[in-house]
């Protein structure tokens, strides 16, 4: 066994020095995993560690210093030594790991970690042999851990620099959870005798009991409130125990130290726990601190006792799971600003008073008689007066004028006061009992407050100065101390005195003064009465108000409540006070999807004192009807003079009928729009097919010309008939394009004036846009024998512009109308150019940039007419202004004539239409898409000098490297643009490969369209009436999956979009079902012929699966490379 012993025995104590009584225990505690110490509880002195606390030494010493938490833990068990040996103590965390104590035998103490095995696993590199471990533990804590209590020296005397000097030489990197801050549980030498005071207060005697066997919580809540500084006062369990610190000491006075500990019903009695438990219960009702204000208490200070004012806040202490355990009152002082309240309505009350006076004698009756209500600082008031002179004034001739909270006074002034008078110079001057100067019969007893020690006296001269009308005697409160406020408060009172004593002083002013006081009185009088009247009205004004109006307490509770207010809520008086008492009044009448916002408004107006408006349902159970009623709130604060909030003001208004016809302007809105897109598409339709068919046959009259011209004999066919019949050919088209541009213009006025026209901002390169617009208008440029070009600016240059968001569409309608009406009004004239300048600016250009006369913008319309849809995810960099020019060598313009531009259905003048044609939109639409892209438009003419129309747009640079515009650019003509535009390498697939699937159920436009493809020189065109006929004879192609079955070749579909039985766009989403099942096996060409133009029925067809759509009408001749294209495309991919 002794063997046994020694191997595992600590090094702490030799071996043959351990006790025999501990055999046993050391050969329990050595095999043990947890770490354990053993302590003597004489000396204190570690008798014996086992293996596992040298090895969790090692192990802890790698995260956290021995020396902070070995001393700690020592310290605590040191703390604990009359540790009952029934029950096992926790001594706290340290290290991280929690270490409890038990008592063995009196004698010993055993301390030990509540470890698991693993949590003790030494590091890799730690040492390994047991005498290794034991060697390291012994060097750790031979210096943290004393053999021996050590007595500290001086401990009260210890300087700062001492304590800087101790703090920087511990380890700063030690964990904080590992210092002992409950001084109540770890005691420690403190030079704090309030501390001292309570760790050597005998709490055996009282309910609680000692402090170790104190729950945690009221523990650690008492060690808080002992190091505040401020008063604060516990009161623990439903006995409501008293515990305090030093600064509340005043509450019991005297009786500390006995309350500590106590039930309050002890203390006080059952009428104060009484009414404490009420205060509580209310408090924890209203789910908030409950706050008392301006709390009297008296307590002794400065030698006597002293009447006090506190705030106080009662704050519940909860438990672990949430319910009541004690309440926590802190205490702050607001004597002097309840004083000086109290005196600022005291001399509030004097000037009312005064203002009635109607002589000396009466002066003085009303200054006693103001007093006597208002004894906070004033006990007593007594007026002496004489009639004599200065000279001839003695104690005796002030006889007592009046008097107030005074039993018998004397009837003439004391000598003694007379005598200070003298001295005094009219200044107030203090007498005291303390120092015998107080006359005896001023010492007047008062019931509570004590005998009176102080008196003010008030000297009041006449104006002249030659005599003292009164002398004023003013008993100060014995709880009231001496101070400057009292003093400055006195001060007051005599000047106010001496003001309107003054007024009766002279003989010659003593009518006058009667004259002001009676007229004072007199407007005094109307003005209450106008008051009352004003008050009676307003209160009316509230009850008769076709508005709900309601108004609060800072605390939520109700004040007023008006009838229209109830009605709306459907409450009635009686449940809208309860429900107020307890928060929102009208919790309960709120719809439950609003009541969020209104409680969050409601709490905002009430914590914050910020005005606030919402709209919410009531219930239609409240409200008395079958339909949810809307109510409009609004909240305004009214604040005191500290800015605190007093009231809350809420009106309630009924706006269920404006919510209706909101609703039902907006569904009239959204129905107006509908049938105002379904209107245009029809127009649109219908237009557009007429047009393309007008368009197709005059086509067919002038491909047909030639063969005409081949089988007839030229005798039948003369030349001037040919020429005759390519003249009507060209003068449909003609017709045909004008009545074109016309749709065009009505549909574009028509989306504009609906608010329907969406712009869709994509990357595109302005010079490239302007050079297909002159594509566009080559034909009649070379018709009308017109030169046409673009001239790129310097600064469109110096800014490298390359790839911008705008819509290419509406820019190129605006510059095409332009180009149109150029081509108008100079086809006639000896020179014939026109020009297409292009320039930029980093600024919003003005009307010098341009060179025009900019039109104003409809800043009224602009925010609401534009609905912008990007169809580009390239990164948009910083905004930049484009300036397009249109300059012509036409006949110009008048002042007049421009007036008229850029109106609805304006022109320059009525020979306009009748000479050039025209609808008078072109130039009022082209001005609407210029503001609605940011920007202006102008122009400048002169008669016979043509025209230059100028517009500018806002736009944004899309990110991409810079590709700066070519120096050639500078100056590029028509015809170089043709050659870059039209020279791509010739296309693989020719008209004569083309097999068409034409799908198209109007008949005229089927025949036509049919006839030119084959006379262009497609190999073969199938037609079908409707999507069905198109999937049925689609499957017979050479798409379709090999049945055996020969297969008819196909390149391309042209596919309707409006169709009976199934329309285009079905039939396109089929084909592309029938692709991915397999059953085509590739893809399909198609492109979608639609007369409706909106961009939304646009990206329809595109969603659909079509690759293409062209819009009604079209011709062949333009239709034919983008058929040839894609089918390019497609082949080349396979």
């Amino acid at each position: 066994m002794v063997a046994d012993v020694d191997a595992s025995a600590s090094p702490y104590t030799p071996a043959n020095q351990i006790p025999p009584e501990l055999d046993i225990l050391i050969d329990f505690v050595a095999a043990d995993d947890r770490p354990t110490l053993i302590l003597n509880h004489a000396t204190t002195e570690i008798v014996y560690a086992n293996t596992a606390f040298d090895a969790f030494v090692a192990t802890a010493s790698r995260t956290s210093t021995p020396a902070t938490w070995c001393s700690s833990l020592l310290d605590a068990a040191r703390s604990a030594e009359r540790l009952d040996p029934r029950t096992t103590h926790e001594l706290g965390f340290f290290a991280n790991q929690l270490w409890s104590a038990r008592s063995i035998a009196s004698s010993w103490i055993a301390i030990t970690c509540s470890l698991q095995t693993h949590a003790h696993r030494p590091p890799e590199d730690a040492p390994t042999t047991s005498s290794d471990k034991k060697a390291l533990a012994q060097s750790l804590l031979a210096d943290t851990i004393p053999l021996q209590r050590q007595e500290s020296d001086n401990l009260s005397t210890t300087s700062s620099s001492t304590c800087t000097s101790s703090l920087e030489a511990a380890d700063l990197d030690a964990p904080l959870e590992d210092l002992i801050i409950d001084w109540l549980l770890f005691p420690k030498p403190s030079a704090d005798p309030w501390l001292d005071l309570i760790l050597n207060y005998n709490w055996q005697d009282t309910s609680l009991g000692p402090i170790k066997s104190w729950p945690t919580i009221l523990r650690q809540v008492f060690a808080t409130i002992l190091a505040s500084r401020e008063p604060r006062v516990l009161h623990w369990g439903n006995e409501m125990h008293m515990l305090y610190n030093e600064q509340a000491r005043f509450v019991v006075g005297e009786l500390h130290p006995w309350p500590l500990g106590r039930p309050i019903i002890d203390i006080w009695g059952d009428a104060v726990r009484t009414e404490l438990v009420k205060m509580i219960k209310t408090g924890i009702k209203k789910g908030k601190p409950l706050v008392q204000k301006n709390y009297e208490l008296n307590l002794t200070r400065n030698g006597f006792p002293e009447s006090c004012f506190f705030d106080l806040v009662f704050l519940p202490v909860p438990s672990p799971d949430g319910r009541y355990l004690g309440v926590l009152a802190e205490f702050t002082e607001i004597t002097e600003k309840v004083l000086q309240k109290n005196r600022q309505d005291v001399s509030k009350s004097l000037l009312q008073s005064f203002s009635k006076v109607t002589d000396l004698h009466n002066l003085w009756q009303v200054f006693v008689n103001s007093l006597q209500s208002n004894a906070r600082d004033v006990s007593y008031a007594v007026v002496y007066t004489s009639t004599e002179s200065l000279g001839e004034q003695r104690a005796d001739t002030f006889q007592l004028e009046a008097s107030c909270n005074i039993d018998n006074p004397q009837k003439h002034l004391s000598s003694g006061i007379f005598e200070a008078l003298k001295g005094s110079v009219g200044e107030v001057f203090v007498l005291q009992r303390s120092k015998n100067t107080l006359p005896q019969d001023l010492t007047v007893s008062q019931s509570e407050a004590g005998s009176v020690n102080t008196a003010y006296i008030l000297p009041i001269m006449a104006l002249d100065g030659l005599r003292i009308l009164g002398v004023a005697v003013l008993g100060l409160n014995p709880r009231r101390a001496i101070s400057p406020s009292v003093r400055q408060f006195v001060e007051s009172i005599r000047d106010m005195l001496f003001k309107t004593a003054a007024l009766f002083s002279l003989p010659t002013e003593q009518l006058e003064s009667r004259e002001i006081a009676k007229a004072l009185s007199q407007q005094l009088e109307t003005m209450t009465m106008k008051a009352e009247e004003t008050e009676q009205n307003f209160t009316r004004m509230l009850r008769d108000a076709p508005i709900g109006m309601c108004m609060h307490r800072d605390d939520g509770r109700c004040v007023y409540v008006n009838d229209v207010c109830l009605d709306l809520l459907g409450m009635s008086r009686a449940q809208f006070y309860k429900a107020a008492e307890v928060g929102l009044a009208w919790r309960d009448a709120v719809h439950d999807e609003d009541f969020e916002a209104v409680n969050q408004i409601w709490s905002s107006a009430i914590e914050k004192g910020t005005a606030a408006s919402a709209e919410f349902r009531v219930k239609a159970t409240c409200s008395q009807a079958s339909e949810v009623r809307w109510l409009e709130i609004s909240a305004q604060q009214r604040h005191d003079t500290d800015g605190n909030l007093e009231y809350l003001y809420v009106w309630l208004r009924d706006i269920s009928t404006s919510k209706q016809l909101a609703e039902q302007r907006l569904q009239d809105a959204l129905e107006t729009k509908r049938r105002s897109e379904v209107f245009i598409d029809m127009v649109s339709h219908e237009m557009r097919n007429r047009l393309g068919a007008i368009l197709l046959l005059a086509d067919s009259i002038v491909t047909s010309l030639p063969a005409v011209s081949n089988d007839v004999q030229e005798r039948v066919l003369t030349p001037n008939l040919r020429q005759t019949l390519s003249d009507i050919a060209a003068s449909i088209h003609l017709c045909a394009n004008h009545q074109k541009v016309i749709v065009e213009e009505i549909l574009t006025f028509s989306r504009l004036d609906s608010n329907l026209l969406v712009l869709a901002p994509e990357k595109i390169r302005p010079s490239e846009t302007v050079q297909t617009v002159l594509k566009m208008v080559k034909a009649e440029l070379d018709y009308d024998s017109i030169q046409g070009s673009l001239q790129i600016q310097q600064s469109y240059v110096d800014l490298a512009i390359d790839n911008v968001a705008l819509d290419p569409g509406r820019l190129s309608q605006i510059i095409l109308n332009l180009m149109t009406n150029a081509i108008k009004f100079t086809k006639n004239s000896s020179e014939r150019r026109i020009v297409i300048s292009l320039a930029a600016s980093r600024t919003r250009p003005t009307a010098d940039d341009c060179q025009v006369t900019l039109v104003a913008p409809r800043e009224d319309k602009r925010p609401k007419l534009a609905r912008r849809m990007s169809i580009t995810n390239d990164p948009v960099g910083e905004n930049v202004y484009l300036i397009f020019s249109v300059r012509d060598t036409g006949c110009g313009l008048t002042p007049t004539e421009m007036g008229h531009l850029f109106h609805r259905f304006s022109q320059a003048s009525p020979k306009t239409y009748k000479q050039y044609g025209g609808s008078g939109l072109g130039l009022f639409i082209s001005r609407e898409l210029v503001e609605l892209q940011g920007g202006q438009i102008g122009v400048r003419s002169e008669p016979g000098e043509g025209s230059t129309f100028a517009f500018f747009v806002e736009t944004a640079r899309i990110e991409s490297p810079p590709e700066p515009p070519s120096a050639q650019l500078a100056q590029t003509s028509i015809k170089d643009h043709m050659r870059v535009v039209d020279g791509p390498a010739a296309q693989k697939t020719q008209v004569p490969d083309l097999h068409v699937l034409l799908v198209e159920d109007n008949a005229i436009n089927q025949k036509i369209l049919a006839q030119q493809l084959r006379k262009t020189g497609c190999a073969r065109v199938h037609v079908a009436d409707h999507g069905l006929d198109a999937l049925e004879l689609l499957s017979t192609t050479t798409f379709h999956k090999f049945t055996g079955i020969e297969q008819i070749p196909l390149s391309i579909i042209l596919l309707d979009v409006e169709m009976p039985i199934m329309d285009g766009l079905t039939c396109a989403r089929r084909i592309r079902e029938y692709e991915k099942a397999g059953e085509i096996v590739r893809h399909v060409p198609i492109i979608g012929i639609t007369a409706n133009a909106r961009s939304e029925q646009i990206a329809s067809c595109i969603d659909a699966g079509m690759d293409e759509v062209v819009t009604k009408p079209f011709r062949v001749k333009d239709l034919l490379p983008r058929m040839l294209a894609l089918v390019d495309q497609h082949n080349s991919a396979v």
